[in-house]
């Protein structure tokens, strides 16, 4: 079953939520001059839900089938020493369904070499029949542990990305079909990077930032993409629905709901549903942003809006 927040909960939700663990940078600028998006030509939405570990592994296939019934369009595993290996776990998941896409969200970019990621998306991609979705970042703040553990050198920021550069060139080269790849992050140069070669941008922002914050960063984002803004999708995760939040955002970054809710935040939902579905449209008229991602704990709750937004 789709897991929920609260005692037991894996240890990527209390280490700091998933590997993806977006960073994000404070938005500056002035955000009078942004304006609207062309809703004329507004992506439709589509939903992924990050998933953990059950308390029982061999229940992951029954957590894969549940997540495609509830209408979601991807499962998302993070990257971390306390979930399942991605690869292995998408793989296993992949298997039992038939319709869910399944993603890496996100894969840090020191933990394997360009070599490794090629051969596993080649053999994912393979045993899904083309379902697979790479998401790659440069590591989350913390991931260095889990690097040594492994056995990789972290490396510096400069050289991490580099790390992700090198990745989708050669997935994009080597693995056929190509899968959509997805790049989190929100400094200039993952921008530059996303907007060559990503087909998503999971935009890294604070957990507070409002519609406005997120609109000036999907700004920079379609601004690095140039020719190809029409083609990026752009992403944002959910950090609250009602007066719940994940843990990560309340023990690691001592934020409560009612902080996020008073700053107006993006990422908060209304459990009133029809507030909701106006939020994520607005949200999507003024960033453009229209793929959504929830945390697992959340994936019950949210599933008559999932349905309800999907594809439109």
């Amino acid at each position: 079953m789709v897991e929920h927040y609260g005692a037991g909960q894996p240890e990527y939700l209390r280490r700091g939520m998933s590997g993806c663990a977006l960073q994000w940078m404070p938005v500056s600028g002035e955000r009078s001059r942004m304006g609207r998006m062309d809703t004329t030509t507004a992506r439709p939405f589509r939903f992924g839900a990050v998933v953990g570990t059950p308390d029982d592994l061999a229940r992951w296939p029954t957590m894969a089938q549940e997540v495609e019934s509830l209408g979601y369009t991807t499962l998302l595993l993070p990257d971390t020493l306390g979930t399942p290996s991605p690869f292995a776990g998408l793989a296993a998941a992949a298997v039992v369904t038939t319709t869910l896409r399944v993603g890496s969200w996100v894969l840090a970019s020191p933990y394997r070499t360009v070599g490794e990621v090629v051969r596993d998306a080649s053999t994912l991609q393979a045993l899904s029949g083309g379902r697979f979705e790479l998401g790659i970042g440069a590591g989350r703040p913390g991931g260095e542990r889990d690097a040594e553990d492994l056995g990789m050198v972290w490396g510096s920021p400069g050289a991490r990305v580099d790390r992700v550069e090198q990745v989708i060139t050669a997935v994009r080269e080597q693995v056929s079909p190509v899968p959509r790849i997805v790049v989190a992050g929100s400094g200039p140069r993952m921008m530059r990077i996303a907007g060559a070669g990503a087909d998503t941008l999971a935009i890294a922002v604070s957990p507070v930032a409002d519609a406005e914050a997120v609109r000036d960063v999907a700004h920079r984002a379609r601004q690095a993409a140039g020719d190809r803004t029409a083609e990026l999708e752009l992403s944002l995760q959910i950090t609250g629905f009602g007066d719940q939040i994940p843990e990560w955002i309340s023990q690691r970054m001592g934020m409560t709901a009612a902080d996020l809710i008073a700053a107006g935040a993006a990422g908060v939902l209304s459990r009133d549903m029809p507030k909701a579905v106006a939020s994520l449209r607005h949200l999507r008229e003024v960033a453009g942003v229209s793929y959504i991602t929830v945390p697992g704990g959340f994936a019950r709750a949210l599933a008559p809006l999932v349905q309800e937004l999907t594809g439109t």
